[in-house]
C-alpha cells in the first residue's frame, strides 16, 4: 500500500503507516490530487501491479469490495476501470452512477438485492475505483494541472472516448464522505447536496469550464455540466455559509475556466 500525503510532515501519520504496513511519502505541502495520484501510479506500475485501486482517506472499503471490482476487470476486457457504489458514511445514502444516453444523463441504482450487477458508468470517482494499468498506458495519467475537482470525470471521459468502458458494481461498496457537508433541500423533489470549503467551489467552477473545452466532451454532457453549474450557483448562495466568499471564488473560477488557467489558487 502506498500512502500519498498532500500536507506538512505528520509524525502521527508515519506511525499509522507502519502499524499497517503502508510505504508513506510526505509531499509537505498539497501538490494536487492528480499529482499525487499519478505518483503513486508510476510507483505501482514500475512494481509490476497489472491493477491499481485508489483511495481517499475519507474511505471505507467494505467486506469484499477489491475482490468484487477485481472479478468484474477480469471479466470485462473493455472496462479501463471497475468502480464500487458508494454510501454515505453520515447519512447512509447510497449513491447513483450517472450513465450517458446520448441525451441527458441518466442515473443508475442497483435494483433490489439482485446479486451481480454492474453498469456501463459515464464516469467513477476516483475512491473506491480498481484501475486497469494497460487502460493507463493506453489513456495516460490524471491530469495534474487541474489540481482538484472532475480530475477523475475528465480522466473518465478521455477513456471512452478512446473505446473503453467504466464499470459500476453494485456489489462492490464503499463508505465515503462526499464533501463537507450534506444540506438536504426541497427543489422539485428533495435533495441531498453535498458542499466543500469556498475554496473547493472555485476550482469545481474552473474545472468544469476546463471540462467542457476538451474535444472529447460530447455536445450534451457540455449542457449537461453548464445546467448543473447553474443549480450549484443558486444552491451555494442560497444555502450554504459565507456565501459573499463563495461567490467571489465561484466568479473567479469562471473567468479563470474561460481564460484556460491551471494549477492551484493563487
Amino acid at each position: 500500500m502506498l500512502v500519498y500525503d498532500n500536507a506538512p510532515w505528520d509524525p502521527a501519520l508515519l506511525a499509522l503507516c507502519h502499524e499497517f504496513g503502508a510505504q508513506l511519502f510526505s509531499l509537505g505541502h498539497n501538490t494536487g490530487v492528480g499529482f499525487a495520484q499519478n505518483r503513486g501510479l508510476e510507483l505501482a506500475i514500475k512494481s509490476g501491479a497489472e491493477a491499481i485501486l485508489l483511495m481517499d482517506q475519507d474511505s471505507e472499503p467494505q467486506a469484499n469490495m477489491v475482490v468484487l471490482l477485481a472479478q468484474v476487470l477480469q471479466q470485462n476486457s473493455h472496462a479501463a476501470a471497475a468502480g464500487a457504489s458508494s454510501v454515505d458514511l453520515r447519512t447512509q445514502r447510497r449513491s447513483y452512477f450517472e450513465v450517458d444516453t446520448g441525451g441527458w444523463p441518466g442515473r443508475w441504482t442497483p435494483k433490489g438485492d439482485t446479486p451481480g450487477q454492474t453498469v456501463n458508468a459515464a464516469y467513477l470517482i476516483a475512491s473506491g475505483s480498481l484501475l486497469r494499468v494497460a487502460a493507463l498506458h493506453a489513456i495516460g495519467l490524471m491530469r495534474e494541472d487541474w489540481f482538484i475537482d472532475h480530475v477523475d470525470t475528465e480522466w473518465s471521459l478521455r477513456a471512452r472516448a478512446r473505446g473503453w468502458w467504466m464499470v459500476g458494481v453494485a456489489d462492490a461498496q464503499l463508505g465515503h464522505r462526499l464533501g463537507d457537508k450534506v444540506t438536504t433541500i426541497w427543489f422539485g423533489r428533495v435533495r441531498q447536496v453535498s458542499h466543500h470549503s469556498p475554496q473547493r467551489n472555485y476550482y469545481m467552477f474552473r474545472n468544469t469550464l476546463l471540462l467542457l473545452q476538451e474535444p472529447f466532451v460530447a455536445r450534451h454532457w457540455r449542457f449537461y455540466h453548464l445546467t448543473r453549474m447553474v443549480q450549484l450557483f443558486c444552491f451555494f448562495l442560497a444555502f450554504a455559509p459565507q456565501r459573499w466568499l463563495r461567490f467571489r471564488l465561484m466568479r473567479r473560477g469562471l473567468m479563470d475556466g474561460l481564460r484556460g488557467r491551471t494549477g492551484p489558487i493563487l
